[in-house]
């Protein structure tokens, strides 16, 4: 017997509440889809395009100075190495590390006790050979009247001329004698060959040197010489008197100014590189010998386009300008040559002629509509 439902006083099979749901489902999705199509957002107009305002200027041309740049290293104008030029015991050492001394100031003194004795027998010996050689020609004069009488062989006269000129050679070697040491005992006195700054003191009282110890490193420091290598693509191009510019490691803001002074006449054979150099007043003694340079020298100028520098927005290593072209903006990466006042030269990115933003503000892009 088939199985009845009651459900609110009426009776249902099962195949009847099967058809009553399936048609509830049909409806709840028909009424999903209706409702996502009646949700569906109508398309939305493009946004208009961002303007700017902004001042341009033309991308003139002018003359900008061309550099090479270059590495160098500040050295002193005279570096010595001052040998006593005696041997002796040091008595007293005057000078100490950074004094500043005068051609003839005394440097060192070594003991001279030896070099007087030796300068005071020498002087004796002067004393006796020239008396011997005043002798000698009184001798001589006697012997050439007797001779010219006839009362002197002409061997006797010949003997006797020869005497005469060994005296005379003997007074000769004694005051060369002399001379050499006294000069020896002027140099237990050891003074400045040029005006400078003590680098080092090389001796101590007590100590023995030679002839050829080093006593003190002397440097004169005003001027400088600012000593520049050129490699040799670049060699030919430089020449005496051209402009240099550079800065110093330890003072990058301060730019100093010399011109060439000395050229090398050849290539250096193990580096191929040719070194010129530079002449730098220093007369408080502020630059120091051995400063690292960086130099840039002037090989003369060329035409480039010119733009102001306000117009060039520099982004770390890179530099841009904005051009005007059609009522937009053209952003370009711009290659900077050197400044000339208020402009600085491009090497590659604009054209003269062209027009640029005057003044590059963080607001300028790439591709935004110039009012």
């Amino acid at each position: 017997m088939r199985q009845r439902f009651l459900r609110g006083g009426g009776a249902f099979s099962r195949s009847g509440l099967w058809a009553l749901g399936l048609s509830g489902l049909m409806a709840v999705l028909g009424a999903g889809c209706g409702s996502h199509e009646a949700a569906a957002p109508a398309k939305v107009a493009p946004a208009p395009m961002p303007t700017v305002q902004a001042s341009t200027v033309v991308v003139g041309e002018a003359a900008v100075p061309r550099f090479l740049t270059l590495t160098g290293s500040l050295t002193a104008f005279e570096d010595s190495d001052v040998a006593a030029g005696a041997a002796g015991k040091v008595l007293s050492v005057h000078v100490e590390r950074g004094a500043l001394v005068k051609k003839g100031d005394v440097l060192v003194r070594l003991d001279a006790r030896a070099a007087s004795a030796s300068a005071a027998e020498a002087r004796a010996q002067v004393e006796l050979a020239r008396t011997q050689k005043e002798l000698a020609e009184a001798d001589c004069a006697r012997n050439d009247k007797l001779f010219e009488g006839g009362s002197v062989s002409a061997a006797d006269h010949q003997r006797m001329q020869a005497q005469c000129r060994n005296a005379a050679a003997q007074a000769a070697a004694a005051e060369a004698r002399l001379s050499l040491i006294e000069n020896n005992l002027a140099d237990t006195t050891i003074r400045a060959p040029f005006d400078g700054l003590v680098a080092e003191r090389a001796v101590g009282v007590g100590e023995y040197v030679r002839q050829d110890s080093r006593v003190v490193t002397l440097l004169a420091t005003d001027p400088l010489r600012l000593e520049i290598t050129v490699p040799e693509a670049q060699a030919t191009g430089v020449q005496k008197n051209q402009e240099v510019e550079f800065t110093l490691t330890a003072d990058p803001g301060t730019v100093h100014r010399s011109t060439v002074t000395y050229v090398g006449p050849a290539l250096r054979r193990g580096t191929r590189d040719l070194v010129v150099e530079a002449l730098v007043p220093n007369p408080g003694h502020k630059l120091i010998p051995g400063q690292f340079a960086t130099v840039k020298l002037r090989l003369g100028d060329v035409a480039l386009p010119v733009v102001p520098r306000t117009a060039v927005r520099v982004e770390g290593s890179e530099s841009r300008v904005f051009v005007a072209s059609e009522g937009k903006l053209e952003e370009r990466l711009v290659q900077l040559g050197e400044a000339v006042g208020t402009t600085v030269g491009v090497l590659s990115g604009v054209r003269p002629g062209e027009r640029v933003v005057a003044t590059a503000s963080a607001e300028l892009r790439d591709g935004v509509k110039l009012q």
